[in-house]
Parts: structure tokens; sequence; C-alpha cells
């Protein structure tokens, strides 16, 4: 009877143990959710080139009302801000990084081949991916000011680890 009962104890609490939140969702007693993610780039017309040809990202209202400024759609309530501002000097090691799950991760791979655009390893290894420890699939990008930017399936793992 004790085994029953431990049993049943161990499965209401799996049950009930917190999960991941869907993305863009509040956490904490503050209710805190991601916003936007801010760069500085010297041209804002190629910058936003690069975003919207290699991610096809959908504008919204820049609440600036400034033209040296577009920002873009990262899903649920999430953007990317594009600052132009007269000088860059971006010196980010791989670590600190955008990153952007992918649904459909294989086919986005396609398309950076496809658009000519370089992408790497998290070991610096070219055109390849790789897996994280978790199973996660990624790769890294530059964009044309030299910030880098993971692109991954953990969307694609999140919501099958969620279904289980």
């Amino acid at each position: 009877m004790r085994y029953i009962l431990l049993l049943l104890t161990v499965t209401t609490l799996t049950a009930c143990a917190p999960r991941p939140d869907a993305f863009g969702t509040e956490n904490g007693p503050f209710r805190a959710s991601f916003d936007h993610y801010a760069i500085n780039v010297t041209d804002l017309a190629r910058s936003a080139d690069f975003y919207r040809r290699v991610f096809s990202l959908d504008n919204v209202y820049n609440g600036t009302e400034n033209d040296r400024r577009i920002w873009f759609s990262l899903g649920e309530g999430m953007a990317l801000h594009i600052i132009e501002t007269d000088e860059v000097d971006v010196k980010t090691p791989k670590g600190v990084h955008l990153c952007i799950a992918m649904a459909d991760f294989d086919t986005f791979v396609e398309h950076l081949r496809e658009e000519n655009v370089a992408f790497e390893t998290w070991t610096g290894e070219a055109m390849q991916s790789n897996v994280r420890p978790d199973g996660v699939r990624q790769v890294y990008i530059q964009d044309p000011d030299g910030y880098w930017v993971e692109i991954n399936d953990n969307r694609l793992m999140w919501e099958k680890n969620r279904s289980k």
C-alpha cells in the first residue's frame, strides 16, 4: 500500500511540476515578460534588408516615430528594434546573442544556404549545425554589424516536451 501511495504522490507531483511557459508569457511575482531586443547599426536599410531577407520578419509600429529606427515582430508581442547610429563598434562574443527558434529548422538552414548566408556551429564549424546536450539543434550567424544570432529548433523541442 505504501508503494501505491508513493507512486500516486510522485505521479501527482510530476503532473503538477512547473514546466517552461510559452514564449512571451508572464513570469514571477512582477509578471515579467520579454518585450524586445535592440541593436545599434550603422546602415538601417542594410540591416533591415538583412533581417527581412534572412528571417522574413514583419514590421511593427515604431512607437518612437523616429525614421532612424525600425521595429520587427519576433512573434507573441516580442520585437527586434534596429536603431541607426552614426558609429557602431560591435565586439560581442558569440555567447552574447539574440536567439530565434524555428519550428522548421531544416527548411530554415536550407534557406540560409540558398541566400548564401554564412552560418556555423557553436565551435565555429562553417556551414554546419550542432546539437546541444539537451537535443536542441542550432546554428549561428552574424548580421552586417557583427551581432551574433543563434537559430535553433528549441520551440519544436519545447512543444514535444510539453505534450508529454
